[in-house]
């Protein structure tokens, strides 16, 4: 240890000097780690967060379905198919614990009021008049009543109200035409359950008095059930006439509700019209002054209320339907020969073909049964007058096995259902995911260009040129999307051409702010002013030595306007501005098709209460597809930011 005089620059002595370590020889420490690059510490960054992964994965993996399932899929998403259209999903495992087994519910379905009463296992309840009972499952089978208004035989119960117009003190409603004798003693009873008017308020029942005008023969002037003679009135002994009900009043709230009108004698069939089945139609109205007394006119309403409709609701085995026997299919003449053609070892046709109504065909044959032949037109497709067979043309109602007839080996599995065009929504669903993905690419790329370009040049030159541009972009951006949709929409029309334009008319400003600020941060740096210094142009200092250090950030945003521009793709296409079935366009050797996820989602928004699983399935792809790419393009910005390289 040195003392204070060496402490105080005094003079050390030579001989306290030694040498250290002067034995050994002494090397460079090897590295015990290889150098890494930007991009490799980048992605191991990327890698260590299992979030990241599991996102890049699952994101992978929608990438490949939207690219392989369209292709390699044998199910249909091109033909339509509407004879299996709303089959809802069906999944192999899961139908056997009742979960996705193809079972489907249908409710406010009219019952066949004649059923009532004849189930063995249900008596109290009735079957449904439009699904065989065959394919129901009984144990789902529900009966109730709902309000109806109907004319028709299956409202039961209510009133028939006759009400006044604003303005009118009359209304009448005539019966057909009846032949009345007055040895027949005929009876007119008139049910009514009330009457609302002020005084003066009443109904006239008037017949015809032989050839005569129209006599009032009985006057109603309150609620209750009356019975009445047109010939205690009348003065001629027989009447060929309607019966014509006239309700008169001074107030325009004024109305007569009737529970029931019949009239009965020897000669004339007993009529009711009440209401467990009127018929409005055949107690019209009168409006017209040649139809009224007087020559005035009638005005006013005949309406049913508080009837009731049995109504049931259940759960059906739909694929087995669908698949199963088809009733009344239409085929023309050439069809049907064809199918014969086709089927000829088993489909073998009666002798006398006149007389094919009603003919079975035997086991393997898709025509089941033929109902009835329609009557031969001819038309003269030659121009020479003469008939001939191909110039014969009808129609065959026939029973249909469809499953035979479409090449069905086996019911087959929808494990998302089918659409309203019957066609495979799995497979839909991944052909609209590659239209979405490759025009959120192709837009993105434009974008992504535009952007890059026009922020570079206005970061690298700054001062008035970056100035103009700003100002350019912000005009540009400051757009509504609406106003663009609307202007295109109206120039263009919609469909995907519109829908690009929307997409990249301010898409690129974005991108343009991001490239710009890296240009203000890295253009000034020391290599840049050397590169500059030895002679390199603006085009070389901008891609090769500023634009490639804040390619991090750009990439990074690039990747989350894809997303971006897929759910604006899908949020247009839902509203019906996008893409629409039956469009294509082919754009960069891309060929986009008119279905997407948002055309999907439209498609199924008007189905929700009946076939939920149209909105659900492309809802969940659309919502995984958001998360996990906004997920990645978060792990690759936090992996590209530069003030974490090297951390762990």
């Amino acid at each position: 240890m040195a003392d204070k005089r060496d402490l105080n620059n005094e003079k050390i002595e030579k001989e306290k000097f030694t040498f250290v370590q002067n034995e050994k020889r002494i090397f460079d420490k090897k590295f015990e780690t290889k150098p890494i690059g930007y991009f490799k510490d980048a992605m191991l960054r990327f890698a260590k967060n299992r979030g990241n992964v599991v996102a890049s994965i699952i994101l992978g993996t929608i990438i490949l379905l939207s690219i392989f399932v369209p292709v390699l899929s044998p199910k249909n998403a091109e033909i339509l198919e509407e004879q299996v259209s709303f089959l809802p999903p069906r999944i192999p495992l899961l139908e056997k614990i009742g979960i996705a087994d193809g079972s489907k519910y249908k409710d406010e379905q009219q019952v066949d009021m004649d059923s009532v009463g004849t189930l063995e296992d249900y008596p109290e309840l009735g079957l449904p008049a439009t699904i065989d009972p065959v394919y129901i499952e009984m144990d789902t089978l529900t009966n109730y009543w709902v309000n109806c208004t109907d004319d028709d035989d299956l409202c039961i119960g209510g009133q028939n109200v006759l009400r006044l117009d604003s303005g009118s003190t009359r209304v009448a409603i005539d019966s057909p035409h009846y032949n009345f004798q007055k040895l027949m003693t005929p009876v007119i009873t008139i049910d009514v359950d009330s009457m609302d008017g002020p005084e003066g308020t009443v109904l006239n029942v008037l017949m015809v008095d032989g050839f005569g005008p129209y006599k009032v023969v009985g006057t109603i002037t309150e609620a209750g059930v009356y019975e009445i003679n047109p010939f205690d009135t009348l003065t001629s002994f027989v009447t060929y006439t309607n019966i014509r009900f006239e309700f008169t009043s001074s107030s325009k709230d004024s109305y007569i509700s009737l529970n029931s009108i019949s009239w009965d004698d020897e000669t004339t069939t007993s009529t009711e019209y009440n209401a467990d089945g009127v018929k409005l139609s055949l107690l019209e109205v009168v409006v017209t002054a040649e139809d009224a007394p007087d020559d005035e006119v009638y005005a006013g309403s005949y309406t049913r209320s508080n009837g009731e409709r049995l109504m049931s609701a259940f759960s059906y085995d739909a694929y087995t339907l669908q698949f199963g026997p088809k009733l009344e299919n239409i085929f023309n003449k050439t069809e049907f020969d064809q199918i014969m053609i086709d089927y000829a070892d088993v489909c073998t046709l009666p002798d006398d073909l006149a007389n094919i109504a009603g003919w079975e065909f035997g086991e393997g044959c898709p025509i089941i049964q033929v109902i009835n032949k329609t009557e031969s037109v001819w038309v003269d497709l030659n121009g020479d007058d003469l008939r001939t067979d191909d110039e014969l043309f009808y129609n065959y109602k026939v029973v249909l096995d469809y499953a035979l007839y479409k090449g069905y080996d086996s019911i087959p599995y929808y494990i998302f259902g089918t659409t309203s065009q019957g066609k495979d929504l799995f497979k839909m669903i991944w052909v609209g995911a590659r239209t979405s993905l490759l025009l959120g690419l192709i837009v993105s790329a434009i974008n992504i260009s535009v952007g890059v370009l026009f922020g570079a040049i206005s970061g690298y030159y700054g001062g008035t040129v970056d100035l103009i541009m700003q100002r350019f972009s912000e005009i540009i951006g400051r757009i509504p999307w609406l106003v663009s949709l609307s202007i295109f929409t109206a120039l263009v029309g919609p469909g995907q051409t519109t829908l690009i334009l929307v997409l990249i008319i301010n898409g690129w400003i974005g991108i343009a702010s991001i490239t710009r600020t890296q240009f203000y941060r890295y253009k000034g740096r020391e290599y840049v002013l050397a590169s500059r210094t030895l002679g390199a142009k603006d085009g070389r200092l901008i891609f090769r030595h500023i634009l490639p250090n804040g390619i991090g950030t750009i990439i990074t945003s690039a990747i989350l306007s894809i997303p971006y521009v897929i759910f604006t793709e899908s949020t247009l296409s839902y509203l019906g501005f996008g893409i629409g079935h039956g469009q294509s366009l082919s754009l960069f050797g891309f060929e986009l098709t008119g279905a997407s996820i948002g055309v999907l989602l439209n498609d199924g928004r008007n189905k929700m209460s009946t076939d939920p699983y149209l909105t659900f399935w492309p809802a969940i792809v659309i919502s995984i597809l958001m998360i996990t790419f906004n997920m990645f393009g978060n792990a690759l910005r936090d992996a590209f930011n530069p003030a974490l390289r090297g951390s762990e």
